[in-house]
């Protein structure tokens, strides 16, 4: 049973076009004691950027930020917070402590960009929220499906909400923050991708901007049709070996383990397909991510698996694996001459298959 694993919420910082000059806040509350400590947070780091004291209902807060930033209004004594939209401006802050979510900020351009998309979008957000915690905790598969059902039109909703803002304000820092918020409900990086590939130059700075493009980057890695990355690991002997080194060959590289029983129960199937195709310009580079050395030898001899094998015996910290985005083994990909990845994940028939298609 799969858990529905969703959590949309509007993260705590936002960076994405600089600025100069300064910040100036100044505020004017309702019902703020006099000397309650002010103080703004950081969204990056959680740093308290600047404090001061309330007199008569007012205070002032300055500062210099790299980038317009999401950040948090704080009060000592108090558990309520204001999250606002600032760059080096003035912004001027009105409302009552008593009802602190309704204040009025007035003099930031980004600020009017978040509220404007936070007003349309959070009541849906608040709905996908709520289904996932019911979806989760059903035992009923019926119910489930129909939730599920419900829920997958909430979330088309969300992501065409966050499309026609991004759309309608490419130059926009809330536009990079509106993507990295609703980034989890894709169902392909490639449509990530194409609303990033929306945004303004101007809007690509800045944390959430950055997040998004390497989110972006990270999952291409290894995608079939994609160029493999080079790595270098020691053999058995403890030579080193480079995956280019087999350029000019199909080469299938294979992440296991001596301790991974799935791995173990697969390597016959690796075998035929070495013995049957070695001699066809093909060969297999296997990746171990063993940790104690004997472990892996014997494992190599006790399953007659003959080609060539590395491993920095990190275990699941393996170089190659990292680079390769691994997270369960077995796992493997298909490499031509060229060094092009064709295939993934090939196993039991379909290796056999790929291989007898392309090495006949």
């Amino acid at each position: 049973m799969k858990k529905i694993c969703f959590l949309l919420l509007m993260p705590f910082a936002l960076l994405a076009q600089g600025g100069s000059g300064e910040y100036v806040i100044k505020g004017t509350l309702k019902g703020l004691d006099n000397n309650t400590n002010i103080f703004l947070i950081n969204g990056i780091n959680g740093q308290t950027i600047a404090t001061a004291p309330a007199q008569n209902g007012q205070f002032t807060l300055k500062g210099k930020l790299m980038h317009p930033e999401l950040v948090q209004l704080g009060f000592s004594g108090r558990k309520e917070m204001l999250d606002i939209f600032i760059g080096n401006e003035e912004v001027t802050i009105d409302g009552d402590m008593s009802k602190l979510n309704q204040a009025m900020v007035s003099g930031s351009a980004v600020q009017k960009d978040y509220e404007r998309f936070r007003v349309k979008f959070n009541p849906t957000k608040d709905k996908l929220n709520n289904l996932a915690s019911v979806i989760n905790q059903s035992n009923q598969p019926k119910k489930r499906d129909s939730l599920i059902g419900v829920f997958n039109q909430y979330k088309a909703i969300v992501l065409a909400d966050a499309a026609s803002y991004v759309k309608s304000n490419p130059e926009s820092p809330v536009s990079p923050f509106v993507l990295f918020a609703v980034s989890p409900l894709y169902e392909t990086i490639d449509e990530l991708e194409a609303r990033y590939n929306e945004l303004q130059p101007i809007a690509r700075k800045g944390f959430y901007a950055e997040t998004v493009s390497k989110l972006i980057s990270d999952a291409k890695v290894g995608r079939v049709g994609s160029q493999a990355l080079d790595f270098t690991q020691n053999d058995v002997d403890g030579n080193p070996v480079t995956l280019s080194s087999f350029k000019g060959k199909y080469v299938l590289v294979d992440f296991w383990a001596s301790w991974c029983r799935p791995c173990r129960m697969e390597n016959p199937n690796v075998v035929l397909a070495y013995n049957t195709y070695k001699d066809k310009n093909f060969t297999v580079l296997g990746v171990s991510l063993d940790q104690d050395k004997n472990s892996w030898l014997q494992a190599i001899k006790a399953d007659n698996l003959t080609w060539t094998h590395v491993s920095d015996l990190k275990y699941w910290s393996n170089a190659a694996a990292q680079l390769y985005r691994i997270q369960s083994i077995p796992a493997n990909m298909l490499i031509d001459p060229n060094g092009k990845i064709i295939a993934r994940d090939l196993r039991e028939q379909f290796l056999q298959q790929k291989l007898k298609e392309i090495l006949k």
